[in-house]
């Protein structure tokens, strides 16, 4: 019994001189006051000894020419560089952790930034450095990115992180390529209105709640398999868009206004629950990598100058349809099957090519309560189009939206898409 009582005595001062060598309490010189901001080197130079430092760190004014934040590991708290109108280059190369944001807004002059053992932020804003041409980081976890209004050429600085909330790159004229090793994107990936020939890679992303490209010359997405929301693709000018392991969006899928795209891969796609949109794809002669789609859950829109639609595997459109080529080649047989079987679950439906008539006759049927037409021109009988309510007339003249259009009114959680807001709302 006292041999149990002398070992637990011991225990207990063991573990007392353990609590003790662990109790490193920060001290007062390392913690920021409220309110206060640095504007000149001497600021900074005072944390030099402070491996943690506690609290928001602001830096600003005009005095700042160059500045460096040496020897703090952690910041636990936010680094805000605001209108720091003279500041034209910053280095913390020791940081390795920012509790909260790293912001960089309204620094007009400054060329390069170096966060080199930055491993850990929750939020990285850069807004309005038209100057800078290097940002570098080792980057592991973030929850969001926003990157806008740069000069910014190239980013290398999220090469080793892999999964984000936000990641939102935009308006960053000279941005030409973006690769990044990210894996999933809970919320929203977005590129848009960078370089006018911007390459992004996003090769290990398996899984994103909603994507959306603007503006893209290449794009390259080799392991992407799911979108839980919005897939959107907007007024690119990608020649052609391999999707071949994307097989189910959650939301709305939409390819609008890409004038240069001659084809599309998305040959395991099933299912899309929300709208489906291929439209003003100007080269798309040929759509026909979409053999495997068989339902869709919302309306099915496609216009353009194609010659094939296959949908051979499609089952079930829960809206409407409006499927309308210039191209006189294409037939509407098997459209119009789905529709006569009431696999086109909506109260519209169009399917019209370049060889019918550009007006249609309704005529209403009194014991079903709605109303049906049949157009056609020359014995071609590949225009029909049902509704439900009041009598009204069509036209193949095709709205040609300035570019641009389509992208302003996209909206990735939508299910209705662009331009053809009010068609795919009919169409519903």
């Amino acid at each position: 019994m006292q041999f149990k009582s002398t070992v637990t005595a011991a225990l207990l001062a063991a573990s007392g001189v353990l609590a003790q060598s662990n109790d490193t309490s920060i001290p007062s010189s390392c913690t920021i006051s409220s309110g206060a901001t640095a504007t000149a080197q001497a600021d900074l130079d005072k944390y030099s000894g402070c491996k943690t430092l506690v609290g928001n760190l602001t830096i600003g004014g005009t005095s700042l020419t160059s500045g460096a934040l040496a020897g703090v590991e952690e910041l636990q708290g936010s680094l805000v560089i605001n209108n720091a109108t003279n500041l034209g280059s910053f280095h913390a190369d020791s940081l390795k952790k920012i509790e909260n944001s790293l912001s960089l807004q309204m620094l007009y002059i400054l060329t390069s930034a170096s966060f080199g053992s930055l491993e850990e932020v929750d939020t990285i804003d850069f807004l309005t450095l038209p100057a800078i041409s290097t940002f570098t980081t080792n980057l592991k976890h973030a929850n969001i990115i926003r990157i806008s209004d740069t000069a910014l050429e190239t980013v290398n600085a999220f090469t080793s992180l892999q999964e984000v909330a936000v990641f939102n790159i935009n308006n960053n004229r000279g941005l030409t390529n973006l690769k990044s090793d990210l894996e999933t994107v809970s919320q929203a990936l977005e590129f848009s209105s960078n370089g006018n020939d911007a390459n992004v890679t996003f090769d290990s992303l398996k899984w994103a709640n909603n994507i959306t490209l603007r503006d893209v010359d290449s794009a390259s997405f080799a392991s992407l398999s799911a979108v839980n929301a919005s897939l959107g693709l907007i007024n690119n000018t990608i020649s052609s868009l391999d999707l071949s392991n994307l097989t189910s969006v959650g939301g709305s899928f939409a390819v609008i206004s890409n004038d240069q795209l001659t084809e599309v891969d998305c040959s395991n796609l099933t299912t899309v629950g929300g709208g489906f949109v291929v439209a003003n794809n100007t080269n798309l002669k040929q759509i026909d990598g979409f053999h495997k789609l068989s339902t869709v859950g919302g309306a099915l829109v496609v216009t353009g100058n194609f010659t094939e639609l296959d949908l051979s595997s499609l089952k079930s459109v829960k809206g409407g349809a409006q499927v309308d080529t210039s191209s006189g080649n294409f037939s509407c047989d098997a459209l119009k099957s789905l529709q006569s079987k009431g696999a086109i679950a909506g109260d519209s439906f169009v399917c019209k090519n370049g060889a019918t008539s550009t007006s249609i006759k309704l005529s209403s049927s009194s014991t079903s309560g709605s109303h049906t037409s049949t157009a056609s021109s020359s014995g071609n009988n590949n225009a029909v189009s049902t509704s439900s309510g009041t009598s009204s007339s069509s036209s193949t003249t095709k709205s040609k939206s300035a570019k641009g259009a389509a992208a302003a009114e996209f909206a990735p959680a939508g299910s209705i898409l662009g331009a053809f807001a009010a068609v795919a709302a009919a169409l519903l």
